[in-house]
């Protein structure tokens, strides 16, 4: 079994273009994909804010975030 590497782009219609192929046409091959995470953080950084209520809403119920942050300060700072 013999690997190779490429960055590319997944084109808007999901067309992956992968360069200086034409000798391997007619072969079987296995396609692994992996996102790159700065891709993956950019992407993330367009969530909506109504989305972003949704995920985070309530996360810190039941704690006081001035008992926190006093608890944090005093840990940090001694």
């Amino acid at each position: 079994m013999e690997a190779y590497k490429f960055e590319t782009t997944i084109q808007e219609n999901g067309v992956i273009r992968i360069p200086e192929m034409s000798r391997w046409a007619q072969q079987h091959v296995e396609v692994f994909i992996v996102i790159d995470p700065a891709d993956k953080q950019q992407n993330q950084t367009k969530l909506s804010l109504g989305t972003f209520l949704e995920r985070w809403q309530g996360f810190l119920k039941g704690y006081d975030p001035d008992q926190l942050r006093a608890q944090y300060l005093q840990e940090k700072y001694g």
